[in-house]
């Protein structure tokens, strides 16, 4: 922590250029200021270096206040690699100060936290049956980011409950890196073309458990249907049995 004046503001400032850095302009007689103080300071040291806080006495710096635009207290202002990234005004909680500095501070943490959100927004979609917009969404995330695998195994999943196993199985061929999420529809699509090597194909067994299904082709369907994803409806064909 560096107690910034219009001294040595531009040596502080200088520093974004390596780590981003908090100016905090606070006063006294602030109270919202004394109690974010020790929360912004906890959180300065638990970043171990990652940033760098400068805390600016408003009332003895009243020119850098201007300087910096700052209307009320308190007031941070993000500084990285020379430019004013971000601010915030008022009181705020841990979790709004996390929230606020992990962009720069933690960008690859950030960016996880986005994609599980995305996530659980269009899982949120498919359940209530809108899977149309949910597979627009993540076509579209797929088409600006191929390496989300979390996410193209989103994708072949709703496919696969869809039955469309083509489709699904082309999006996962679309990568040959053997991505951890990826992983489960691989060894799924291996085992069903196990299953299909060994006698027909799960569309032509569905044509004929339509017809007259005999237990063979009863069992066959089911191990088939279930390797495909189709866990539901090759339970009720092993339930015929």
């Amino acid at each position: 922590m560096i107690e910034a004046t219009e001294q040595n503001i531009q040596q502080i400032l200088e520093q974004s250029q390596q780590i981003p850095v908090i100016v905090d302009f606070w006063a006294s007689w602030c109270q919202p200021c004394q109690q974010m103080a020790p929360i912004l300071e906890r959180l300065v040291n638990e970043y171990q270096g990652k940033v760098l806080l400068a805390k600016v006495n408003a009332d003895e710096q009243q020119m850098l206040a201007s300087q910096f635009g700052v209307r009320s207290l308190p007031s941070l202002k993000l500084v990285y690699q020379g430019q004013l990234v971000s601010e915030l005004d008022g009181a705020q909680t841990e979790g709004a100060l996390r929230q606020w500095l992990a962009p720069v501070v933690d960008p690859e943490a950030a960016q996880q936290q986005q994609e599980e959100g995305f996530i659980e927004q269009v899982r949120m979609a498919i359940e209530a049956g809108h899977t149309e917009q949910a597979e627009g969404a993540l076509r579209q995330t797929l088409e600006q980011s191929p390496d989300k695998h979390a996410i193209r195994a989103l994708l072949v999943e709703l496919l696969l409950g869809e039955g469309r196993l083509d489709d699904a199985q082309s999006v996962l061929a679309q990568v040959t890196e053997d991505a951890e999420p990826l992983r489960p529809f691989r060894a799924r699509f291996a085992l069903l073309e196990k299953l299909e090597g060994a006698g027909e194909s799960l569309t032509e067994l569905s044509a004929r458990i339509a017809d007259k299904p005999t237990p063979e082709d009863l069992y066959a369907y089911g191990l088939q249907a279930a390797a495909a994803g189709q866990f539901q409806a090759g339970l009720e064909a092993l339930l015929q049995l």
